[in-house]
């Protein structure tokens, strides 16, 4: 059974690159405003960031990992495919 396409494979890694990339980014812009001098405890807040930038990443990739499973038990309850016998009377079918 080949529940996983290829174009589930490229979905799948776009969506884990996704979700470490994007809070990464997020993360790295937001820690350039706390810098010494314009905040009272600017490490403190930038090891906030990370905090919060680690969790995002890990919770994005319980998402990804939670819809790869759906897509595996939805194959799995689908089944194999079945040809089921032609409808009596169906175009292109001579009349019984």
């Amino acid at each position: 059974m080949a529940w996983f396409t290829p174009r589930l494979r490229r979905l799948a890694l776009w969506a884990v690159v996704a979700g470490v990339a994007l809070p990464w980014l997020v993360g790295e812009a937001a820690k350039g405003f706390f810098q010494p001098g314009l905040h009272p405890d600017p490490h403190r807040s930038q090891l906030l960031i990370d905090f919060i930038v680690a969790g995002a990443q890990l919770f994005s990739l319980s998402m990804v990992l939670t819809w790869l499973i759906g897509c595996w038990v939805t194959a799995v309850m689908q089944g194999p495919r079945q040809d089921a016998d032609a409808f009596p009377g169906a175009p292109g079918e001579p009349p019984p």
